[in-house]
């Protein structure tokens, strides 16, 4: 049950009052009856200190003169009235005299043993509405005597009820009216605020041309203003988001690219025309396919359906849930991919054709070079075997790609310390390097290792290095570097050679493309290096980064899984 601003400011007020009124009347009570009872214990002391205990230091008084004496003195005394009794004992708590007389067998009580031993008390009998004193009688340092007094405190009692009734009706009569005033209090601050409730709330259902009243200029009158400067102003981006919305659904309509988007809850929260035109009833399908793929966020996937072949961008975002949606992006590669398999399948069948003849070429050129002829004839059937050797690598990169590309799983995997790998295909490379005056620089993280295919990340790395070597300058420079974080293995390749062009670093892990194809061919470069190693790299579970600037170098980083099986 809620309650309102009044309600709430009217109970607290009013517990404050009563919790002042509480604390100000134990005061005030509790230091009245201390006061009174100070002021008996001031008198009594008073009156047995200036009279009676010097009387009663005579130690040769007779107990009739003792008890002359008490009896006298009930009498004299203006405090007479207020003792209810009065007892002598002799040092060892025998009754010497009384008043009233008592004639019943006499006990000492606890009091009197305390004085008889030479300490005064004073204490406060609640239950019997007294306050009890004890004082030794002494002579010299011995105690002779015991006076024992019960003093009645009734009238004090009934002095503090007195107190407590008046200041109970003080408190009563200040309660109503602070209540009152706090009432009235309450009203006047939630009046307004209960008018500028209303007017929120028709801004909240739509209204933002209320008129926002203000009739004052404390906190309330401004928040009032604020209000009103706030209404202005959503209206105002109200208008020009409806403005951009319609802009944005127009341009999402016309796009080429399919455009779809669901929210935390998979839920389509917007699909354009050309989406509907690649997926048409498959949407369902699409998003089940991806839904449990985390690794389709940020990135760039292939996902073919009906014939079409798309390329699939993904983005994550904040739905209106406060979850992750995602936005996919759909572009058509549908002709691109249908020449890709293309040339995918002439290289495969090529591969096959070509791969007998070259073999028994190189078969009768050996045969040749046993027979004992000229040194020219050698030296020529020499460079026919070379060749030979050339095509047969060819044939074997494309056999290997052709395999790699029917998804055959052609890996050894094992445990490889990747660190001690990179040190050996550095040293392996640094006679080449040294060919050309080329500084051949290798730094790694001590064993490092991960469970790989070790002689295709040989083939990988050579293949990096190697182009480094064969591109970079005489005199250059090729930094090889290992890092690992937990989740991922790093192998940089870095040099300061020419750099690719930028429009040509997108192409550069394609089948048979060479950024200047005239040197890479006198190079002996077929261009399908980086394709071995890219598609190497991918069944490892990894990627090949490039970045590069023309004049500046070339940066080459394969990322491997660390804990990821193949």
């Amino acid at each position: 049950m809620t309650r309102s601003i009044e309600s709430r400011l009217i109970i607290v007020f009013g517990l404050l009052i009563l919790i002042l009124m509480f604390i100000s009347s134990f005061f005030v009570i509790d230091r009245t009856r201390n006061y009174f009872y100070e002021d008996i214990q001031k008198k009594i002391e008073f009156m047995v200190s200036s009279s009676l205990l010097r009387i009663l230091e005579d130690k040769n008084l007779t107990q009739e003169k003792i008890q002359d004496i008490v009896d006298k003195s009930m009498k004299q005394s203006q405090y007479g009235f207020m003792i209810q009794k009065l007892i002598v004992t002799d040092s060892r708590g025998r009754l010497l005299a009384s008043f009233p007389r008592m004639d019943i067998s006499f006990f000492p009580s606890d009091e009197i043993l305390t004085s008889l031993a030479g300490y005064k008390v004073v204490k406060q009998d609640l239950e019997n509405q007294t306050m009890v004193f004890a004082f030794p009688v002494k002579s010299g340092r011995i105690v002779e005597r015991a006076l024992y007094l019960e003093v009645s405190v009734q009238n004090i009692l009934a002095t503090v009820t007195d107190i407590k009734n008046i200041l109970l009706m003080a408190y009563i009569v200040a309660m109503i009216f602070s209540l009152f005033i706090g009432f009235l209090f309450a009203k006047t601050l939630s009046n307004p605020l209960r008018k500028l409730t209303r007017q929120a709330l028709e801004m909240a259902e739509g209204n933002l041309d209320v008129k926002i009243e203000i009739s004052s200029q404390d906190e309330i009158g401004k928040l009032a203003s604020a209000f009103k400067v706030m209404a202005t102003n959503v209206k105002k981006y109200i208008s020009e988001l409806e403005f951009e919305k319609q802009k944005l659904e127009r341009i999402l309509q016309n796009m080429s690219d399919g455009v779809l988007a669901v929210n935390s809850k998979n839920e389509i929260i917007h699909i354009n025309e050309s989406a509907k035109k690649f997926l048409k009833d498959n949407v369902e399908r699409f998003l089940e396919h991806v839904q449990g793929d985390k690794d389709w966020i940020d990135t760039q996937r292939i996902y073919e359906v009906d014939g079409w072949t798309l390329e699939i961008s993904t983005a994550a975002f904040i739905d209106s849930y406060q979850g992750t949606g995602t936005i996919f992006i759909l572009h058509d590669i549908t002709q691109q991919a249908k020449l890709d398999r293309m040339r995918k399948q002439f290289v495969a069948d090529v591969s096959h054709e070509l791969r007998t003849p070259i073999t028994t070429i190189k078969t009768y050129s050996e045969t040749l070079l046993d027979v004992d002829d000229e040194t020219v004839k050698r030296e020529f059937l020499g460079v026919i075997i070379k060749e030979c050797d050339r095509m047969t690598r060819l044939i074997s990169d494309l056999l290997y790609l052709s395999r790699l590309d029917s998804g055959e799983n052609i890996l050894k995997v094992e445990e490889v310390n990747i660190s001690e790998l990179v040190r050996f295909v550095c040293e392996k490379m640094r006679i080449h390097a040294k060919k050309k005056n080329q500084k051949l620089i290798c730094s790694t993280e001590e064993n490092v290792v991960i469970e790989a295919d070790r002689d295709r990340l040989e083939q990988v790395l050579i293949n990096l290095i190697n182009n480094a070597v064969v591109y970079v300058q005489e005199g250059g420079q090729i930094e090889v570097g290992l890092e690992k974080d937990e989740e991922h293995v790093r192998i940089t390749v870095k040099d300061n050679g020419p750099g690719i062009p930028e429009d040509d670093l997108p192409r550069i892990f394609e089948r048979f493309y060479r950024v200047d194809k005239a040197r890479s061919r006198s190079l002996g470069g077929s261009g399908l290096g980086l394709s071995i190693a890219d598609e190497i790299v991918k069944v490892h579970g990894g990627k090949i980064l490039v970045e590069s600037k023309e004049g500046v170098g070339t940066t080459f980083t394969v990322v491997l899984p660390v804990n990821r099986g193949v």
